[in-house]
């Protein structure tokens, strides 16, 4: 009665692809440039360099005492490498912004509220997701960190950063690595309580290894329902907007367009991957899905041309 109904694989792989984009940007403050690592010693994107396949390149775009915030006098936006970072050819951005913003709420002198600092990180994800090169943007959910004397407190990166981060990612369809959950080891710190030691850059790169290179989720389509396999939590979009109150295993399809799913991808902690965009043509019908493949895996890119680690162009 209604033909071959094309099928896109239902399961969620969690298994790590082979398959890993060229270039990758690492975008954020200390924790990501390396403080309080001896020079010459690795830090976490020369770590993530080594887990990389052979012509693959990281980059590394972190700023010390930087904030997402735009109206800071340490602004990642007027003082960091952002203007570098623009310019690298990323397939992948990993931003580690937002421990430093915790410090807004510590000095009661800056008087600001979550509502002030919220317009900065939407801006921030928007403009690395338009760039030219159409990069996967992959938002960290800040790591423990716990400084009095420089105003870091862990208690305001749960409970304003932290919140205020996921809540864009997820409005914004956009990756989300948790490595307040996953990155707390006390070994893996320097004395300070916020910056990784050289043990621990080793083991920062390979948790967002592991998110970077894990197999996109993939939908399935039967008849005028979409279904993700994500038993621990789903937010569904059409045409790149947030579908409201759309957080359920199952969508039932009302229109025509082009549908993806962010969906929690583990139990024991709070990181979400997107799925593959696939395109709806026809509701209910045999061809409805006119996008995606049955084995849905991370894009593999070819690289635009030789960059070193700080993303200038090698000859």
């Amino acid at each position: 009665m209604f033909g071959k109904l094309k099928v896109i694989s239902l399961a969620v792989s969690l298994a790590a692809s082979s398959a890993i984009a060229a270039n990758v940007a690492c975008v954020g403050n200390s924790i990501t440039e390396g403080y309080g690592i001896d020079w010459g010693v690795k830090k976490y994107p020369d770590h993530l360099q080594d887990l990389m396949q052979p012509g693959d390149s990281v980059a590394n775009f972190g700023t010390s005492g930087k904030m997402f915030y735009k109206e800071s006098g340490e602004s990642y936006w007027v003082q960091g490498k952002i203007k570098e970072a623009l310019a690298f050819p990323a397939d992948i951005v990993v931003i580690e912004l937002g421990t430093n913003d915790s410090k807004l709420f510590f000095f009661t002198y800056y008087n600001v509220t979550v509502d002030m600092l919220k317009p900065s990180y939407v801006d921030l994800l928007d403009t690395f997701a338009h760039l030219p090169t159409n990069p996967e943007i992959y938002a960290t959910l800040q790591p423990y960190s716990n400084n009095v004397e420089w105003g870091i407190m862990d208690t305001s990166i749960v409970k304003y950063i932290n919140p205020l981060i996921k809540e864009t990612a997820i409005e914004k369809g956009v990756n989300i690595i948790d490595l307040h959950t996953l990155f707390k080891t006390p070994d893996w710190f320097l004395a300070d309580s916020v910056h990784p030691n050289a043990n621990g850059a080793q083991e920062l790169a390979k948790i967002v290894n592991k998110y970077i290179t894990m197999a996109k989720p993939t939908l399935t389509q039967n008849m005028s329902t979409l279904q993700a396999s994500a038993p621990y939590g789903v937010y569904w979009y059409k045409d790149g907007k947030l579908i409201e109150g759309a957080d359920k295993e199952q969508l039932t399809l009302t229109e025509k367009g082009k549908y993806k799913a962010l969906v929690k991808v583990e139990n024991d902690n709070d990181s979400w991957l997107v799925s593959e965009e696939i395109e709806v043509t026809d509701v209910g019908g045999s061809t409805a899905i006119a996008k995606g493949n049955k084995n849905a895996q991370p894009k593999l890119r070819k690289l635009r041309h030789k960059v070193d680690v700080k993303g200038r162009r090698a000859e």
